[in-house]
């Protein structure tokens, strides 16, 4: 059933309290004080349908009045987030009496952009020297598909109070809050957990190797419990001697791989190795196992509660075991790309920059 077409007056008197800008609702309230009845659709129809009806030239536009941007507005807006610190676009608005909106556009429209800041290792001023003058020399060992000659090692911890399972977040009920699963308490006595050695190289993985808790990790521990069995069993299972490779082996600059001892084990067994002066300090970025096969593994345990050690020890190896060489070999292939950073970023953080 068609509906009833308004009149050509009412119509008029519609679009005349459209111009003087009146709101849709208060004119239909104008209207029926005038025994007029129409509805707030029939304003809006004929709001929206205005030029089409009408034969009008130019459609009537309704504006609300657009927040300020004066020069004046934009250059507050980007005094206040161009730092290191910067407020809240909320407290932006409310400082300057605008709109949250004309903040958020100011900022776009004027090519800034919101990132969420990265945790990075900590770099003193020679961290960032040595850096910049060790990264390009590397670079070039492992460019052009040179990273495949490296093994690349390192330790890391695993704790068990890492693997308890529990997320950081919960639901709760609004009309009958359970605000016991709101809290995880911590454990404020040592964790339990151990040190684990491991390596890997575009021909497999090392053997990992768990150190006794309790045991000081010094160079003579480094060379008999973890050198010594990857030189005797390791190597020849990923370097056999049919295979034309000249391999690298990569360590960072804990003070048992750096040590006089360690230094001369490696002098004697022959080993082509990245020596300390070569190597760049404080640089977990640019060492696979740090950025990304150490965090991988650990990754797996979110999911799961392992309550005890030796519970955990096998899980470690379970996910170890199913690490697959294609995983590895995209870790391997960044590393190239990480080291000419950390030079074109002559030394600094390159966490933000990837």
């Amino acid at each position: 059933m068609p509906r009833n077409k308004i009149s050509d007056i009412v119509e008029g008197r519609i679009l005349q309290l459209l111009r003087w800008g009146y709101s849709q609702s208060l004119i239909v309230n104008i209207l029926k004080l005038d025994g007029i009845h129409v509805s707030q659709p029939t304003v809006s129809n004929v709001k929206q349908k205005i030029g089409r009806q009408r034969n009008s030239e130019s459609k009537i536009k309704i504006f609300r009045k657009k927040p300020s941007q004066t020069p004046s507005i934009i250059k507050k807006v980007i005094e206040k987030i161009d730092v290191k610190e910067p407020p809240t676009q909320r407290a932006i608005a409310k400082d300057l009496h605008i709109s949250q909106s004309t903040v958020s556009n100011i900022i776009k429209n004027s090519g800034f952009t919101l990132r969420k800041k990265q945790k990075v290792q900590k770099l003193t001023s020679s961290n960032v020297m040595k850096r910049g003058q060790r990264s390009f020399k590397l670079y070039r060992r492992l460019a052009r598909g040179r990273y495949k000659n490296f093994i690349t090692t390192d330790e890391t911890w695993f704790y068990l109070d890492e693997t308890s399972g529990r997320r950081k977040v919960c639901y709760i009920k609004k009309t009958d809050p359970d605000y016991d699963r709101m809290i995880i308490q911590q454990n404020t006595s040592r964790p339990k957990g151990f040190m684990v050695w491991g390596g890997v190289s575009s021909q497999g993985k090392s053997t990992l190797r768990f150190v006794t808790p309790g045991t000081k990790v010094n160079s003579n521990y480094y060379i008999n419990n973890v050198l010594k069995p990857f030189l005797t069993k390791d190597v020849p299972r990923l370097f056999r001697k049919g295979k034309k490779l000249k391999w690298i082996f990569h360590q960072d600059s804990a003070p048992s791989h750096t040590a006089k001892e360690t230094i001369k084990f490696l002098e004697q067994n022959k080993i082509h190795y990245i020596t300390p002066q070569e190597w760049m300090p404080a640089s977990p970025d640019a060492a696979p196992m740090d950025y990304s096969i150490w965090g991988h593994l650990k990754q797996q345990f979110n999911k799961t509660r392992i309550d005890s050690i030796e519970e955990l020890k096998k899980k470690i190896l379970y996910e170890w075991r199913k690490m697959s060489q294609t995983y590895i070999d995209k870790v391997l292939a960044s590393w190239p790309r990480r080291v000419l950073k950390i030079y074109q970023a002559r030394g600094s953080h390159i966490e933000h920059r990837l």
